[in-house]
This record gives C-alpha cells, structure tokens and sequence, in this order.
C-alpha cells in the first residue's frame, strides 16, 4: 500500500477549487444559490473522523501488544487480537481515502468562498458553511496523516536473508524487504 502523497492531496484540492470557483460563478449567473454543504455535515465529518481515528488507535494499540509480547518472549500476547491484519489495512485505507476526499471537500469549498469574498460578508450562511466544511476537510486530511502513522508496524527483527538453502528446499529472494509496512500481521 502506497503512503499519502501531500502534492496529490494538494492537487486534488487545487482542481476542486477551480471547480468549486466555476460552479459557483455559473449558478450565480443562472440566479442559483451557492453550491455549499449545509453546516449539519459537519456533524457527520467530524463524526466519520473520529471512527477512523478510533480504529487507527485499536489497530496502534493492537501492534504495541504484539511488539511488547514478542519483547517478553512470550509467543502471542495475553489477549486474543482485536483486529485481523486484513481488517487493519482497511482501516489504513479508510483514513487515506479519507484524507483524499478531506481535500476535495476542502478545495470545493475554498473556492466558492473565493468567489464570495469579494461580495458577501464573514457573517453571510454560505460563508460561515464554506468556513466549516473547509475546516471539517482539513480534519480528514489530518486524520488521515495520523492513522496513516498508527498502522505501521516495526521493521523485522530477524527479516529472512536472500537465497539460503535449508534442508532440500531452497527459498528464492523476492528483493530487499522494506523497512516498515501497513498493518501487517505478525504470527
């Protein structure tokens, strides 16, 4: 699994703020209102954030009781696993596509304000809407980065070498193993 791209991210939410300018301008034209999300979705991106975060934080703590086991010498920790590797990775991936529709909504929104600056004040709904839903993505971007960290795992200690021969199998060497991964499960 690949890692967060901060120049994708800002890509994206640069491509959404010319869209986000566009719309606006061409409704406004039309005689439509703003192309904004109302403020109630705030509730609900703060309320997706803090699910992914939660899960990120089970899988960290998952990962730290393995670590601390194998350290103790002993072969699995004291309480059964939490979370599958599988069930970690898609929590990887909920935080970073999280983060990449953080930035999509972030720019949407920031570039309808930058066509209602010049004309409406700090204090007009589509503003105080555009404000929130660019802080709420700015969340999920941030969220994203955080669980992105709390799902690696520590590099192996004892990572297996190139080509060995042991008894009459022969292991073949699928190139230099990273240093570190995603929530990969160690048995």
């Amino acid at each position: 699994m690949s890692r967060l791209r901060p120049l994708w991210l800002l890509i994206i939410a640069a491509a959404a703020a010319l869209g986000g300018l566009l719309a606006t301008a061409l409704m406004a034209s039309a005689g439509f209102g703003s192309p904004v999300l109302p403020r109630t979705s705030l509730i609900t991106l703060l309320g997706i954030a803090l699910i992914i975060l939660t899960l990120g934080l089970l899988v960290y703590r998952d990962q730290r009781q393995i670590a601390r086991a194998a350290e103790q010498g002993l072969r699995a920790p004291r309480t059964p696993r939490r979370l599958h590797p599988l069930q970690a990775v898609r929590v990887v991936a909920a935080g970073q596509a999280g983060a990449y529709a953080g930035a999509l909504i972030a720019g949407w929104h920031a570039g309808v304000l930058m066509d209602l600056m010049p004309s409406v004040s700090l204090t007009a709904p589509t503003v105080i809407s555009s404000l929130l839903m660019i802080t709420g993505g700015a969340i999920w971007v941030i969220i994203g980065f955080v669980v992105e960290l709390l799902c690696r795992i520590p590099p192996d200690e004892n990572p297996p070498e190139g080509d060995r021969t042991e008894g009459r199998e022969r292991r073949r060497s699928t190139g230099s193993i990273p240093e570190e991964g995603y929530a990969r499960g160690t048995h």
